[in-house]
């Protein structure tokens, strides 16, 4: 070597790579806060345009009701605390029924994947269940199981299942043989196998299927609700269409959809915890 090379410190490329990894921190930070940012400004504008607008007498308050109306209903239901116990029927019947549909769908998924000649006895069944409308079905479960909680319960299984139970289906289905030879050869046998490869690939899959099924569940939940029950959310909002109540109408909705995205967010943070190995896309 010339010695009149520079020679490269050793503890220089760590402490370059140190700072390539700050400034890269630093940049997703300030996307994040800059969404946040927008995501507020969008929401606070809509708002005051829909109170100005109602405000205004553009359009009567009978039909949209108004922010302020709505708050003042939102705190005048937990304040008093009369939300609280139908809010936690809706819940316990939401995370039940995901529970053992997606229990149902991944368990089935997987053996109908595993044994083709399954596949081709269940899924044509499987399909013409799930093209019935769940509204049309859910009078049956409230004949069978009455109008307590567990009606409820089973009609939100059966629509968690569907969706649960075609991707853990597809899931397994587009596992790459080559992995899966590949671990064969390494001496694994087909539980191995399908442990290491077939699993980890499968349940992508399945949290994509859980994530649309946080809202499935809520829906099937309140829409049983809509059609016999003496308490939770959807009973709530059907005794405000009685006596049409709009302001409490909305109120409903907004606790609905916070909620909805709480258990989304519950499961976006499991999904993480268990998938840590998938690379992560930025923003």
């Amino acid at each position: 070597m010339n010695a009149q090379t520079p020679v490269t410190p050793a503890t220089q490329l760590p402490e370059t790579e140190h700072a390539l990894l700050r400034a890269d921190r630093e940049r997703q930070q300030k996307q994040a806060r800059q969404r946040t940012i927008d995501r507020i400004v969008v929401t606070v504008s809509l708002i005051a345009l829909w109170e100005g607008v109602v405000a205004a007498g553009w359009i009567h308050q009978f039909f949209i009701s108004r922010p302020s109306l709505i708050a003042a209903d939102l705190w005048k239901l937990f304040s008093t605390g009369y939300i609280f116990r139908h809010l936690a029927i809706t819940v316990w019947e939401a995370l039940a029924g995901l529970v053992i549909g997606a229990v149902l769908g991944v368990a089935t998924g997987f053996v109908a994947a595993l044994s083709r000649r399954v596949a081709d006895a269940i899924i044509p069944l499987i399909v013409a269940f799930n093209s019935m409308p769940r509204v049309a079905i859910a009078p049956l479960f409230i004949i069978w199981l009455g109008f307590g909680p567990m009606s409820k319960i089973g009609l939100v299984a059966l629509v968690v299942y569907f969706a649960v139970f075609f991707n853990t289906f597809s899931g397994m289905r587009s596992v790459d043989p080559v992995l899966t030879n590949s671990v064969r050869v390494m001496g694994a046998n087909r539980f191995q196998a399908l442990w290491i490869v077939s699993l980890p690939h499968t349940m992508a899959w399945v949290f994509a299927a859980m994530n649309t099924s946080i809202s499935l569940a809520l829906i099937g939940a309140v829409v049983g609700e809509f059609i016999g029950s003496t308490a939770g959310i959807g009973w709530i909002m059907v005794q405000a269409t009685g006596t049409l109540e709009t302001t409490r109408l909305f109120s409903t909705m907004i606790v609905l959809a916070v909620v909805g995205a709480a258990l989304y967010g519950v499961i976006n943070w499991a999904e993480h915890r268990v998938l840590r190995w998938r690379p992560r896309s930025q923003g």
